[in-house]
């Protein structure tokens, strides 16, 4: 055991299978496979995909716990990526199907599992410890688009915030969505090492070792600063495009407002509120009076917005 651990640390997997076919996963097999490793796709549900010359090789549980307990792979990994709440019962079906199929410890087949919930940590994989196995979490702090109907290996696979047009230089090359982003680790220590070097050689990241709070507060901040941006940004989206105009025209403010807000917070704001300037305010609830949903959301904000900057002192002496 300690032989293969120390195989791991030196030079990371030489065989990887995923669990879970959705956005996270399938960016994961197609980056994995474009830096040369043996990369096997297990369908949590449904029947895997066999047409295509482009797809990966995709397996039911059943059939792919078999072929791991024959061969025996020397450096497996298997990276579960399945939805954050059907992690549990993903580790349970695989540690049940193993029982089915082989009398040796689950260690024999496979040396390290890893999940990529922001939110959950290590401690998912207790029963898969108590079997020899290696576990970490490693989550991406990104957002990943679901892949196009057609191939696993579709090059239509990016990154939502990744705007960059990169010309079609070979009809193979896959954008990696993975490059330079942040990912958040922590786990057993005799696997991070080696995991770390996977997201920096691999996956070309920038690996962050945390603790299990440091993870938990990391994807709380993630959530807020990603997913509730789009309600707003949606609604201003189609605001311009209903006046025949293009969202491109909000591009350089939303990047520089987002610089701003992370690193100098409220102290930087500026805008109609925050000068206490009424009459533009008005005006704009006056533009948002056919787009009901919109003119709410304005509302909402700025009674937000109002609240925030009080208590920070922002209108003392206005």
């Amino acid at each position: 055991m300690s032989k293969t651990h120390t195989s791991m640390q030196t030079q990371g997997p030489t065989t990887i299978s995923i669990l879970g076919k959705g956005a996270v996963g399938t960016a994961l097999a197609t980056q994995c496979r474009a830096m040369n490793l043996d990369v096997s796709v297990v369908r949590m549900h449904g029947s895997p995909m066999t047409s295509g010359s482009d797809s990966f090789k995709e397996y039911t549980l059943g059939a792919w716990l078999k072929g791991v307990s024959e061969k025996k792979p020397s450096s497996h990994w298997v990276f579960c990526t399945v939805p954050d709440d059907s992690i549990p019962d993903a580790v349970e079906r695989v540690l049940d199907s193993w029982t089915h199929i082989s009398m040796d410890p689950l260690s024999e087949g496979l040396q390290a599992m890893i999940h990529t919930s922001g939110v959950r940590t290590s401690q998912d994989f207790e029963r898969v410890k108590q079997q020899g196995v290696t576990a970490a979490s490693m989550h991406p702090i990104q957002t990943f688009h679901k892949p196009s109907v057609g191939s696993v290996g579709s090059a239509s696979i990016q990154s939502t915030t990744n705007h960059s047009k990169s010309s079609k230089k070979d009809s193979k090359s896959l954008s990696n969505p993975f490059s330079s982003i942040q990912i958040t680790l922590e786990g057993d220590e005799s696997l991070l090492p080696s995991l770390v070097v996977f997201c920096e050689q691999t996956l070309q990241a920038q690996p962050i070792r945390v603790t299990q709070v440091q993870k938990q507060q990391i994807h709380a901040a993630a959530v807020l600063s990603s997913n509730f941006l789009f309600p707003n940004l949606s609604l201003a989206s189609a605001l311009l495009r209903d006046a025949s105009l293009s969202p491109d025209i909000l591009d350089p403010l939303v990047q520089s407002a987002a610089q701003k807000a992370l690193h100098e917070g409220l102290t930087a704001i500026s805008g109609p509120v925050a000068r206490l300037d009424t009459q533009t305010v008005q005006r704009n609830l006056d533009a948002l009076h056919s787009h009901p949903t919109a003119l709410k959301r304005y509302i909402t904000e700025s009674e937000f917005l109002i609240h925030q900057l009080t208590e920070l002192g922002h209108f003392e002496g206005k």
